[in-house]
């Protein structure tokens, strides 16, 4: 008598469309915000209890629950392996084939099925105007403008140098390290070798490339 009278409640149109709203609802949300898996198990005891209703009235076969179970398989491997959206298809059109297939009338499951689509629309629409800077799309975008202004730069400044003396701390082949008011920067020569302990000066600066010459080479007033 029980599972006869839980049978007829899961069954009824709108007990099944409630289901289904949170089935809809609940993976929608889980593949939108990455909620720890909270909303995805809501979802997916939705589904299951639109499933069990029509189980234990003898319309819904394991074949069924095959095809509603890869739907959900396929949406929560979309949770795990990201496909843009391929996998979240294929699970959506296993996952209301399977609905379809495990109720006594297609016909008032697809209406039940449209009407729950509908409010899970503009809940999900409500949850993303609500919660987008939690979705899985700020992943994929940049959120802070990388401006000289707020402190990034694609490359060291390093014009300040011109005109500076330092010491080659490393022999320069032409390339090598000096010291230049503490710090060590990484230089190169026009050519020239320049040892090391050798007083250098810097003499022009090309984005990152710092050009030096040793000091006694600067030409005579």
């Amino acid at each position: 008598m029980f599972l006869d009278n839980l049978s007829a409640f899961l069954t009824h149109p709108v007990t099944g469309t409630v289901l289904l709203m949170v089935g809809i609802i609940g993976i929608a949300l889980e593949l939108l915000f990455f909620s720890s898996g909270l909303l995805a198990l809501a979802g997916v005891a939705g589904f299951g209890l639109y499933f069990l209703g029509f189980y234990l009235a003898g319309f819904a076969s394991f074949g069924d629950l095959a095809v509603l179970g890869l739907g959900l398989v396929l949406l929560i491997l979309e949770l795990v392996v990201p496909s843009f959206g391929i996998l979240s298809v294929l699970g959506a059109i296993c996952l209301f084939g399977g609905v379809l297939m495990a109720s006594s009338d297609p016909k008032e499951a697809a209406y039940m099925l449209i009407i729950a689509l509908l409010v899970a629309l503009v809940v999900v629409i409500a949850a993303i105007r609500t919660f987008k800077h939690r979705g899985v799309w700020n992943r994929f975008i940049l959120k802070e403008q990388l401006t000289t202004s707020k402190g990034f730069t694609s490359s060291p400044d390093r014009s300040n140098l011109v005109g500076l003396t330092g010491e080659a701390i490393t022999p320069l082949r032409p390339a090598g390290t000096a010291l230049i008011q503490g710090e060590r920067v990484d230089v190169v020569t026009h050519g020239g070798f320049i040892s090391v302990n050798k007083a250098i000066i810097v003499v022009e600066v090309e984005g990152v490339r710092v050009v030096v010459k040793a000091v006694d080479d600067q030409p005579n007033h």
